[in-house]
């Protein structure tokens, strides 16, 4: 029983999972990665985990410090505030170039 060597992933690869969604979330998903992420529908559920991931600590902070849960349009506004630092934060940073290996 001889297999055949398996090609070691690449760091940093990713993993594919199995979901079941209904057709129209589907669709909506496919909308959303053509808009956002040139139709990367990985690149999509990046976004949207890292998302959930900051809204779960916003909560868990806001519970912590003892204030009452922020109302819709209250979070809405922060939404926003966040997002558009972010975006100010993503147009000035600084290009990254790839590094140039010495000659040997």
């Amino acid at each position: 029983m001889n297999a055949k060597p398996r090609k070691k992933r690449r760091a940093g690869a990713s993993v594919t999972v199995g979901v079941s969604l209904d057709v129209a979330t589907k669709a909506k998903l496919k909308a959303l990665a053509a808009d956002r992420h040139q139709g990367n529908v990985s690149a999509l559920i990046t976004e949207l985990a890292e998302d959930a991931v900051r809204k779960a600590a916003f909560e868990r902070a806001w519970r912590w410090y003892g204030g009452l849960e922020p109302s819709d349009a209250e979070r809405s506004k922060i939404d926003a505030q966040l997002e558009e630092g972010w975006a100010l934060a993503r147009k000035t940073a600084p290009k990254r170039h790839p590094r140039r290996r010495k000659a040997a």
